[in-house]
């Protein structure tokens, strides 16, 4: 079995999840002898770039290293029969959204209010952009678009990152995630959910969303 491995940027506040990644990947290896695991690094992995990067035509022979880029981690993905995703969840502040107000609130007390990432950590979220590709991981059909990746598996790591991270935010972006994976074919999908005290390895603790509570009168 060939797994393809999506590791965080390697800051030190997120080297835990290095760690627990590769215990997970250890104990994958206990139950499949054969394993042979494509690590992939996402730092640089920046959304910012391919928006600015107009792709040239299927075929074409204008260098366009968003494409080549594409066309590699798109390669990876194919080649692998289990997708190991570690997945950051919390309040991510390198977005250029926030690079942009902090700039501003270094320059005027008047721009005081401070903006949150809610989505998936940026460089994950880069990565989809990158392999979600037409005629490649999906296929536009009569009916809709059609998944292309059928009879692979993912097993995702939700590391919630900080004592912020309630049930709400872990779901909105596990949620967010499986989507993507089921839009490229991917539905055999199982989560572990963990913190910098845990060690999924050892205690996996597989996530469940919780029905939503509603909300006091």
């Amino acid at each position: 079995m060939h797994a393809l491995a999506l590791f965080p940027d390697a800051s030190s506040d997120r080297a835990w999840i290095h760690d627990q990644l590769a215990g997970l990947l250890a104990l994958v290896a206990e139950h499949v002898p054969d394993l042979q695991v494509t690590p992939r690094d996402l730092s640089g992995l920046v959304p910012a770039e391919a928006a600015r990067t107009r792709w040239t035509g299927v075929g074409a022979s204008s260098h366009c290293p968003t494409r080549e880029r594409s066309d590699r981690l798109v390669s990876e993905l194919e080649a692998a029969d289990l997708l190991v995703i570690g997945a950051p969840i919390g309040h991510h502040t390198g977005t250029p959204a926030l690079a942009e107000w902090f700039r501003r609130a270094k320059t005027s007390k008047a721009y005081g209010a401070p903006l949150y990432a809610m989505g998936l950590d940026p460089n994950l979220q880069a990565w989809f952009t990158h392999v979600i590709r037409a005629d490649r991981t999906f296929r536009y059909t009569a009916e809709g678009p059609r998944g292309l990746l059928a009879g692979k598996k993912a097993l995702v790591l939700a590391a919630q990152t900080g004592p912020w991270c309630r049930d709400e935010m872990t779901a909105h972006r596990v949620h967010c995630i499986h989507t993507q994976l089921r839009f490229m074919g991917i539905d055999d999908i199982a989560t572990v959910a963990s913190d910098r005290g845990s060690n999924p390895a050892d205690h996996p603790r597989h996530w469940k969303p919780q029905p939503p509570q509603r909300l006091a009168a």
